[in-house]
């Protein structure tokens, strides 16, 4: 390793951040330390440490009402606003297990979520919907009960026989030590199949973000900019608990509009955004000389090079972190390590207490440059397992903690990670592996395309051919397959890598958390 890259990983605390065994230990080491400071700014309120806390304590309470105890499990369905902020620090407070869930589960989703994790008790800021439907067509199971919380209108609903704690895998975690104990259930993008909860205890929880606040030395001067769901790592890690940490202030963004996530970043100070690559291509358009945003944070997928292009011209920082909702994050683009290499990189190192290595097709571990293997990890970053899934909490995690991420990657010559796609993510073109993710960055590349992605569409020939879909920015006319292929050979893109059908659509069905539904398109 060379000397930047050992300084790009030699990282110190800022004195601002607290520290303890639990969640709701360190919110309550923070509303001691600086009940006074500005956390929360939401629809023009200002709201400090020690309010919040005071409607943490109304929410503990309600739920102490209802019934709920330790390790029972709270599911939320809530918009990016003060309420649900209230109710996960009120869940971390009581040794609740917090499940936050996307707005934009469709019903057969909300079924199984129902089915599959069996919530104790589920808070939904809306009167109808899909996971309403799910729990009231069971009636024999959940009730609802009548309520107002913290000045709005929220829909309850309890299950009717409580589950006992969170069981995870069979075993009463009740017991367990108390930064070992469940505290979340992340569900994943369910991008290929219904979604799995991942089991995540305070202590995965707090060694991601206190390596991440390190990392990008956020303190308690930094106010963050969101417009991600707590029911993503984004909002969850790097919102609530990021901020939680470091005493900094929180800009929460209930709907998200790239011209009001700058307008509120001006109007408050905002110093940084943790985002994603969709989020971060409007505010490069929209950023002004001036501006008070000093860095953005982007993960959920790879930076693109024109996005990073850009965002060097204008002279912000644009830095790449690597995570699932496995294990967010642990491998990140350090600030030395990304001026080192021209603000045009996204490799990484894994964060600290946390290790990473390659492995090839038959198990051996890689260590030289340039060669690409699965991407495994280990560390206090991982999660536990899924919840109530052992076969596929088998199928990913080892007995001594090693966490086969399903990517594919490769080391640099001074050993950061780059990250290539998933291993799944191919199309076997007559027997040939073509990465899709690859075929997607060189359709990127066009000025004219705004979003591609490319599966494998079914050939009797071939077994598979590589199908593109696209959307072209906002004006631009829709391109054929022969201008794409024209655009392609222009470029040196070797022929195995052209899009063999091309559609153009006006959107990609996504998750929640902005990934593309991908079993959707084949």
């Amino acid at each position: 390793m060379t000397d930047s890259a050992r300084a790009a990983i030699s990282l110190v605390a800022s004195p601002s951040m607290v520290a303890g065994e639990t969640l709701g230990g360190c919110w309550k080491a923070r509303c001691r330390q600086t009940p006074d400071s500005v956390f929360l700014i939401s629809e023009g309120r200002e709201l400090t440490y020690g309010e919040v806390d005071r409607m943490v304590d109304g929410a503990v309470s309600l739920m102490g009402q209802v019934g709920l105890g330790q390790g029972d499990i709270v599911a939320l369905q809530m918009d990016t606003g003060v309420a649900c902020v209230v109710m996960i620090l009120a869940c971390f407070k009581s040794g609740l297990v917090v499940m936050p869930q996307s707005p934009r589960l469709n019903m057969d989703e909300a079924s199984f979520m129902v089915g599959q994790m069996e919530p104790s008790f589920l808070m939904l800021d809306h009167d109808d919907g899909p996971l309403v439907q799910a729990c009231l067509s069971r009636p024999e199971e959940y009730r609802e009960v009548d309520t107002g919380f913290g000045g709005r209108s929220c829909t309850m609903v309890i299950r009717r026989k409580s589950v006992t704690a969170c069981r995870f895998n069979g075993a009463d975690q009740v017991s367990g030590k108390p930064g070992d104990r469940p505290a979340a259930i992340l569900c994943t993008s369910g991008t290929t199949s219904h979604s799995k909860g991942c089991v995540l205890s305070d202590r995965n929880i707090l060694a991601s973000e206190i390596a991440f606040n390190k990392v990008y030395g956020i303190g308690d001067r930094d106010r963050l900019i969101l417009a991600s769901g707590f029911y993503h790592a984004i909002g969850f890690h790097h919102g609530i608990v990021s901020t939680m940490l470091s005493g900094g202030s929180m800009v929460l963004l209930r709907h998200y509009s790239g011209r009001d996530m700058v307008r509120l970043a001006r109007r408050y100070g905002c110093t940084y955004t943790v985002t994603v690559p969709t989020v971060v291509y409007d505010l490069l358009d929209l950023y002004r000389t001036g501006d008070p945003l000093e860095r953005i944070i982007s993960g959920g997928s790879p930076l693109s090079v024109p996005l990073l292009a850009k965002a060097r011209d204008i002279g912000l920082p644009l830095y790449n972190i690597y995570g699932l909702t496995e294990c967010a994050p642990f491998s990140c683009t350090t600030p030395v390590y990304f001026r080192d290499h021209g603000c045009m990189t996204t490799a990484g190192f894994p964060i600290e207490g946390t290790c990473v290595r390659l492995v090839d097709a038959s198990g051996d571990v890689i260590t030289g440059p340039d060669h690409p293997g699965q991407i495994l990890v280990q560390g206090q970053t991982v999660f536990q397992g899924y919840y109530r899934n052992q076969t596929e909490t088998a199928r990913v995690l080892t007995e001594d903690g090693w966490f086969s991420t399903g990517d594919l990657g490769h080391l640099t010559k001074d050993g950061a990670l780059v990250t290539d796609g998933r291993i799944k993510d191919l199309v076997i073109r007559a027997g040939e592996n073509i990465s899709a993710s690859l075929v997607e960055k060189y359709l990127m590349g066009h000025p004219d395309i705004a979003e591609a992605a490319v599966v494998g569409l079914q050939d009797q020939r071939l077994g598979e051919r590589i199908g593109a879909f696209v959307v072209m920015k906002d004006g631009r006319p829709p391109l054929n397959l022969e201008q794409v292929k024209e655009y392609m050979a222009a470029h040196g893109v070797i022929k195995k890598f052209w899009p063999e059908e091309l559609v153009v659509r006006d959107s990609l069905p996504k998750t929640g958390s902005g990934k593309i539904k991908k079993y959707l398109l084949q």
